[in-house]
């Protein structure tokens, strides 16, 4: 849903703040000199994330948790010798449980059930 907010600056100069929030996505935020360009732009915004053309989702739908886990497994932890092994370990359980998953599918209450098994 897009929302358009007006923004008025200390020198009196005005510009239209375009904000289109979707449940699960972060928010997208442009602002603009005109109202019709900010209203262009969320309503372009809001057809693209529909088609599933929105970049971060159609990034999302190509990887997977597993493959996610297994960056930050080769990345992320060989910094952290103290909590390496442990976190692995953990981490390998959730990959087992859930890294088929795309990561655009991965929602709350799959989380939520994964980790009370």
């Amino acid at each position: 849903m897009a929302s358009i907010q007006k923004r008025v600056s200390k020198g009196g100069n005005v510009a239209y703040r375009a904000q289109v929030r979707r449940k699960g996505q972060s928010p997208l935020t442009a602002t603009f000199a005109r109202k019709t360009d900010a209203q262009k732009w969320a309503a372009d915004q809001e057809t693209d994330i529909r088609q599933n053309r929105h970049f971060k989702y159609a990034e999302a739908k190509k990887h997977t948790v597993g493959e996610a886990l297994d960056r930050y497994i080769e990345t992320v932890l060989p910094r952290k010798p103290k909590s390496a092994y442990l976190q692995t370990r953990q981490l390998i359980r959730w990959r087992d449980e859930i890294g088929d998953t795309k990561l655009a599918d991965l929602h709350p209450p799959l989380i939520a059930a994964c980790r009370d098994r």
